[in-house]
């Protein structure tokens, strides 16, 4: 592997680690064996390590974020969140900094706020296309499924912040998307309620014995 490669490996783990404003140049430079100075001849500052982890996200995170993405059924949406939960673990720092992000790099501050409206309007368009073929309910009231697509996103944003041992990383994944799922749950009509039993219950059970909830 490439010296900058690891750089970027080892940058990605201790931003995730320790956060971003705890960590520095000597300390990547310690945890990938090199001088600081070799690290300076790839990236003249941290700030230069982030740019580039963040275009790598970018990379991988716009084929996943595009709005106009079908994914229609629920199977395709589980699989989705799939997609959204093994970035933000990769990537947990660019998730959870905000603060730092948004006072000392104010450019990547306003991309993650992209990234963010088009997770959204994926959501939101997943739900409108699932109330039009009658497997969710029709909505409460005004933008009521905009409000559920906010709370889902609050889910994917915030997830590691919570303070709970989620176990296994398979285990881990399974929380993540009941959580995600128990917002949906409720607006079901019966037939996408069967479809839900029949597929994604199911499949929840594959991570562990234990029942979503209902």
């Amino acid at each position: 592997m490439k010296t900058k490669d690891k750089i970027i490996l080892s940058s990605i783990r201790l931003f995730n680690e320790n956060g971003m404003v705890n960590v520095r140049l000597q300390h990547i430079a310690d945890d990938v064996g090199i001088s600081v100075g070799n690290l300076a001849y790839h990236f003249y500052s941290k700030q230069a390590i982030i740019i580039e982890i963040l275009d790598q996200l970018t990379e991988l995170i716009d084929p996943i974020i595009d709005e106009h993405k079908e994914f229609p059924g629920l199977m395709d949406f589980d699989t989705q969140l799939a997609r959204y939960y093994h970035l933000l673990i990769k990537y947990s720092f660019f998730f959870i900094d905000l603060n730092e992000m948004k006072r000392n790099y104010p450019r990547q501050y306003e991309k993650r706020k992209l990234i963010t409206e088009h997770i959204l309007r994926q959501i939101h368009n997943w739900l409108k296309q699932n109330e039009k073929n009658g497997i969710l309910i029709e909505e409460l009231r005004k933008d009521h499924y905009k409000m559920v697509a906010h709370a889902i996103w609050m889910i994917i944003a915030f997830y590691l912040t919570k303070p709970l041992d989620h176990g296994s990383p398979e285990d881990s994944e399974r929380v993540f998307k009941e959580m995600v799922w128990t917002q949906i749950i409720p607006h079901f009509t019966p037939i996408g309620r069967m479809e839900f039993d029949l597929l994604i219950e199911r499949l929840l059970d594959s991570f562990t014995p234990e029942k979503l909830s209902t």
